[in-house]
């Protein structure tokens, strides 16, 4: 039912099943493709002393695989499952046998007496399995009805000719106890978080029909729902992370193409021109590029979201473009349009003998402007905020980007002093190189801005870094929690009441030596506050049981102690508070309670569910036979599909025809699909494309200052200075800038881990047990600010060595 939304009535006459088709809610129609139309009579066979289903399914003979004859095409055909045959075959049957079954005149699907004669010809065998088709149930199997019981033994597949007509050739009786339904296939392309909103409420409005709706829609929206909340609240952070870097870049931008027109607006400014003027003769240049930017970067938005949907996310996302898309484009435009005015128009109000500067006046010491002032309280608000857990959920993840820009701030605002301070103590320690470097630094236009990017880059990059693992391993401890063991297989019984003892022998028939499979039992609490027992064998544990995540192993040998009148047993403290030597009660094998002694008290032990003890198998299972509020688990150490078809197999002969096997890789799925896990993984790209802004920004200074920088060089030169040297302090400066931003970054980064973590989105549902571990991830973390730092000081003095090499050329020019 994972993939349908099925309408199935209850009994009583034969509905059309058109008309069942149509009280599906427009809504759910909106989300689901044609239906599948299918009609269930449940029969009895004196013969055979079962029941089967009688069924008709549209589309069923191509479903199916025919082993012998041919698919019914007539009324009161049948087709019997190979396992039917030959448990038919006792019988001396044959194709073209009839086999008289009878059914039930009761208003109420199931209930008897079945003594309406339903005459059927065998006319072929087939064989299935249980797919998607037949809702995940295999209409081949056979199974002995328990004594007394009227479920189906197998399926009888027909022909929809059979309930066409009335129920005997005589008339005297009409079809009844029926159960007719219709099922749709979900279409993946239309499911969004509002189509499936509409679908659940439109499945409640189909309910209030005399019909029983089977789907799994609720529970998508009921677990969707937390993770498209968060995602709201994740990707607007994400992006004011990533718009923060890209504002300043963009910021040096417009102030460098407005520095370089300088010369050409104090011109204006002598003609009478105003500032109206100047920002007439930055528009006529501007206002192209604008456009043509605007326009192609919404159209690269979409190709790369196409892009993603195919090479990144899951299978089944349609192409979709929104509104909202196109209005976060054209607010960024907008930024864009209001940075170029500011800085334009700052310029249009300078006075003509300060436009005429080859640069802005530099001043000394230190010195705050008020729009500094105003950023430094907003960052450290929000970081105060954070510390103090007044913020939490999804804002926590901008605390990073306030700690590190207040950082950044106090490093900009103490450049110039800091370098001045630096030139002194190198020239007095006869450095003189490193003291060019430092002075160059410290008196270069946008070094300030260039320095803030790369630390408020280095310190998201490394952070997303750590978080990105931390969450790996969360979500790994977490499966491992769930399971237990690499697998988990689950055994259960439609009917009869299989025992312990059969589990171990299932085990053993396969797995003698418990090398790969280990036999659980767990006694389930009769109620919400009871104590559940799980029973396991301790020196297979040892060796099969799960510890990924674990601070201290679970002392399995412990359980090794004790006796059946008192098991030793593991208790969870986050849901059963004891101590070591402490007696408590729970359910035994023997239908009454019983003491356990506890021997261990751990966090949490993998495998064992919520108020749970966890005692040796052999010591539960001798206490009594008790059947009732059992649970049957195999723990597993293999994943091989044919080892564990053998255990399925060995199951099925002890009873347990029910089996369902759960894997790491199928859990650990599931957590890696949820919002917050997507989210560090996106977070990992927003600050990789941060760090391309970091280096575009250090790019900008060797363009900006292309020209300053030749004259500075051609001047030092010609003062005698070595061209080696000047060479080196050059390199030297854009290796120091690079060095200092992704250090102090990388350093910021454990900080910003400590404040945010406790607070952080780490689960889109958390998990009961004590698990979650918040801190900074030191290994990865580590190795990715080394390997930051290394990379963006080689590009940095690449940036530099080709800046060197560039005024070598043209002095060389020159004195040609």
């Amino acid at each position: 039912m994972g993939s349908e939304v099925q309408l199935t009535t209850s009994g009583g006459g034969l509905e059309p099943a058109t008309t069942v088709s149509s009280w599906l809610d427009p809504r759910v129609r909106a989300v689901t493709g044609p239906p599948t139309q299918s009609s269930t009579v449940l029969a009895n066979w004196p013969a055979m002393s079962v029941y089967v289903s009688v069924q008709y399914t549209q589309g069923g003979c191509g479903q199916v695989r025919i082993v012998q004859g041919r698919c019914p095409n007539g009324p009161n055909q049948v087709m019997m499952s190979t396992a039917t045959w030959q448990q038919a075959s006792l019988q001396h049957l044959r194709l073209g046998s009839t086999v008289d079954l009878g059914v039930s005149l009761a208003s109420t699907y199931g209930a008897g007496p079945f003594d309406a004669p339903l005459p059927v010809t065998v006319v072929g065998v087939y064989s299935a399995s249980a797919d998607a088709f037949w809702g995940g149930n295999d209409p081949g199997r056979y199974m002995q009805s328990p004594k007394g019981g009227t479920e189906a033994s197998a399926t009888l597949l027909t022909d929809s000719a059979t309930f066409a007509g009335q129920l005997t050739t005589s008339g005297a009786h009409q079809w009844a106890n029926v159960a007719t339904s219709a099922t749709f296939p979900l279409k993946y392309t239309a499911l969004t978080p509002q189509t499936l909103a509409a679908a659940t409420a439109g499945l409640q409005a189909t309910a209030s029909h005399n019909v029983s709706v089977y789907e799994s829609l609720s529970q998508v929206q009921s677990q969707t729902h937390e993770d498209v909340t968060q995602v709201r609240q994740i990707l607007p952070v994400l992006f004011v992370q990533l718009g923060t870097v890209l504002l300043i870049l963009l910021l040096q931008i417009v102030r460098f193409l407005a520095d370089a027109r300088r010369g050409e607006a104090a011109v204006l400014k002598m003609r009478g021109n105003g500032t109206v003027g100047v920002l007439r003769l930055g528009a006529a240049e501007f206002a192209p590029a604008y456009v043509l930017g605007a326009l192609t970067g919404m159209a690269l938005a979409y190709g790369v979201d196409q892009l993603t949907r195919v090479w990144w996310l899951p299978a089944r996302i349609g192409p979709a473009w929104d509104w909202w898309a196109l209005i976060a484009g054209c607010g960024a435009a907008l930024v864009a349009l209001g940075v170029w005015l500011a800085c334009w128009w700052a310029m249009g109000r300078s006075s003509i003998t300060l436009l005429l500067r080859a640069r802005p006046p530099r001043r000394r010491g230190i010195a705050v402007s008020a729009p500094l002032a105003v950023l430094a309280a907003v960052c450290v608000i929000g970081v105060v905020l954070t510390a103090t857990h007044s913020v939490t959920g999804a804002l926590v993840q901008v605390t990073p980007v306030l700690l590190a820009g207040l950082v950044a701030l106090v490093v900009a605002v103490g450049l110039a002093p800091v370098a001045a301070w630096a030139v002194r103590g190198l020239l007095a320690a006869r450095a003189a190189t490193g003291a060019l470097a430092a002075a160059q630094l410290g008196r270069r236009a946008g070094a300030a801005l260039a320095l803030t990017t790369l630390i408020v880059t280095a310190a998201l990059m490394v952070l997303s870094i750590s978080v990105y693992s931390r969450g790996e391993q969360n979500r790994a401890t977490r499966t491992a929690a769930d399971l237990g063991a690499s697998v988990v297989i689950d055994a259960a019984a439609d009917s009869g009441s299989p025992t312990g003892p059969g589990l171990v022998a299932a085990v053993d028939s396969v797995d003698p030596h418990h090398r790969e499979f280990s036999p659980a039992v767990e006694i389930t609490a009769d109620s919400s506050i009871g104590i559940s027992v799980l029973g396991v064998v301790p020196s297979d544990m040892q060796r099969i049981g799960a510890r990924t995540g674990l601070a201290q192993q679970v002392p399995w040998a412990a359980l090794a102690g004790g006796s059946a009148d008192e098991p030793a047993a593991i208790a969870s403290a986050w849901t059963t508070p004891s101590s070591v030597g402490q007696v408590i009660d729970g359910p035994t094998m023997n239908d009454q309670s019983g003491p356990f002694k506890v021997v261990s008290v751990l966090p949490y032990v993998p495998g064992a569910g919520a108020q749970t003890i966890v005692v040796n198998l052999k010591y539960l299972l001798a206490q009594g036979d008790r059947t009732d509020n059992l649970a049957f688990q195999v723990f597993s150490s293999t994943d091989d599909p044919a080892a564990l078809h053998r255990l399925t197999a060995a199951l099925n002969n002890e009873g347990f025809d029910q089996v369902s096997i759960m894997t790491t890789r199928q859990i650990r799925a599931g957590y890696d699909a949820t919002a917050t896990a997507w989210a560090s993984k996106l977070n990992l790209v927003v600050s990789a494309l941060s760090v391309l802004a970091a280096l575009a920004s250090v790019a900008l200074i060797a363009v900006a200052s292309a020209g300053d920088r030749r004259r500075d060089l051609r001047a030092l030169a010609t003062g005698g200075v070595h061209r080696r040297m000047l060479r080196r302090a050059t390199i030297g400066e854009f290796a120091l800038l690079a060095l200092v931003g992704s250090v102090i970054g990388a350093i910021t980064a454990p900080v910003a881990a400590w404040l945010t973590g406790p607070t952080m989105l780490w689960w889109s549902s958390p998990p009961a047990q004590p698990l979650t571990r918040t801190g900074f991830s030191w290994l990865p973390g580590s190795a990715a600010a080394v390997l930051l730092v290394l990379a963006l000081v080689v590009v940095a003095a690449g940036f530099g060595w080709r800046l060197t090499s560039s005024v070598d050329d043209s002095h060389a020019k020159v004195s040609e």
